[in-house]
């Protein structure tokens, strides 16, 4: 089932021929594309996990825990996070039933947004840690930024060990931790991970998007 959720997602990707402007564009957009496929019992958006669950949750967020979409099949859950980091890019858009352009916002913090993908992916592999009933998830990291791609100029940069360039390879039980001590380390504590990853970019219909799916 998690190979048809992964085929599911690059269809949609594939098909998709109008920008995302928000986050949330790209989560009801697959949503929308799961309850269409009829292939799953139910669909869940902003899936509520209580903080007093998860054992030894790392992070902050612990009261604040909400998985993207959550697809129920036959008793079984499958958990996927998004995320959609961006550079500022005018793109067309309709307004009602008008064509204008728009310009897509300016995130920065790329070594945050590095952070980010590999969080989503230690969350994803708590859910199934912790729930008998959970299979293994996904993660969806969808941009604009080109710069995601590059490998760092200094591989003993701060962020160095949490980059997402392309071709990059994690083995499982790999700890992924920042150089240093710095300040953009408090509240994003390091992580081990379950499974191997290979991180690919993957483009998009739409001018300069890309995404990783994993």
């Amino acid at each position: 089932m998690r190979q048809q959720i992964l085929d599911q997602i690059i269809n949609a990707l594939g098909q998709r021929n109008t920008f995302f402007i928000r986050e949330q564009d790209i989560q009801l957009y697959l949503a929308a594309h799961f309850i269409d496929s009829d292939l799953f019992d139910n669909i869940f958006i902003e899936y509520h996990v209580p903080s007093n669950l998860i054992v030894n949750y790392p992070w902050a967020d612990i009261n604040n825990i909400y998985i993207d979409i959550v697809l129920e099949k036959e008793g079984q859950f499958y958990p996927i996070e998004i995320k959609y980091k961006t550079v500022a890019q005018n793109l067309p858009f309709g307004v009602f039933g008008q064509n204008i352009n728009v310009v897509l916002g300016q995130h920065g913090a790329q070594n945050i947004g590095c952070y980010d993908f590999w969080k989503d992916i230690k969350r994803i592999e708590l859910f199934e840690e912790t729930y008998q009933n959970v299979e293994r998830g996904v993660v969806l990291f969808v941009s604009n930024d080109l710069t995601y791609q590059n490998a760092p100029l200094n591989p003993n940069v701060g962020y160095a060990p949490f980059s997402i360039h392309q071709g990059r390879t994690i083995p499982n039980n790999s700890f992924l931790n920042w150089n240093g001590n710095l300040a953009v380390a408090n509240g994003r504590p390091g992580l081990t991970t379950n499974y191997n990853y290979n991180i690919n970019w993957t483009p998009m219909p739409l001018q300069q998007h890309y995404y990783i799916l994993t």
